[in-house]
């Protein structure tokens, strides 16, 4: 059994309280615009995110030396923190804080590498299971003060991985405090 065109405007107009058919359109216009600007900010926001990764160049430290102790850096750009084996806190807020240390692989042993800072003391500590692993990655978020002093070290020294991809430190501010 089929039922008319008839019956269907019939029951659709009752329940938008008659001639319903042009605030229906309406809201299927809003809901159509209100799709097409959820798209285009997803699509921003991913956009963006990648570029932050792929564009990004993370500081390395410097040199290649044996038995590093005090890990050197380069810092890209002077806005949040500054130095070069410590590391200047230039504003308060809050920081999200990453760091990947990768040892050459002639190093046996246990090491254990450290982020701290002057004031709060250690904020990352990680271990190198010379016997399994190279590399150790941390990463913590934390309320840095301006003039908070931060170093990296690695105890006992050992010869550290320069490459940008293989050792390195992220600093990401999060808000003002």
């Amino acid at each position: 059994m089929s039922l008319s065109a008839d019956y269907y405007a019939d029951k659709t107009a009752d329940r938008c309280g008659g001639g319903g058919g042009a605030a229906l359109a309406h809201q299927r216009k809003l809901i159509r615009g209100l799709l097409v600007w959820a798209t285009l900010l997803t699509l921003g926001l991913g956009a963006s995110i990648t570029l932050h990764f792929i564009h990004r160049d993370s500081p390395a430290p410097r040199d290649e030396r044996d038995n590093v102790k005090l890990l050197s850096w380069r810092t890209m750009n002077n806005v949040f923190i500054e130095g070069n084996e410590t590391l200047r806190v230039m504003k308060d807020g809050d920081y999200f804080l990453y760091l990947q240390v990768t040892l050459l692989p002639e190093h046996k042993g246990n090491h254990t590498i450290t982020l701290q800072s002057k004031k709060r003391k250690v904020i990352l500590n990680g271990l190198i299971d010379g016997s399994k692993l190279s590399s150790v990655f941390m990463a913590n978020s934390v309320s840095l003060n301006e003039g908070d002093i931060l170093n990296v070290t690695c105890d006992p020294g050992a010869k550290i991985r320069g490459s940008q991809t293989e050792t390195y430190l992220g600093v990401i501010k999060l808000n003002s405090t």
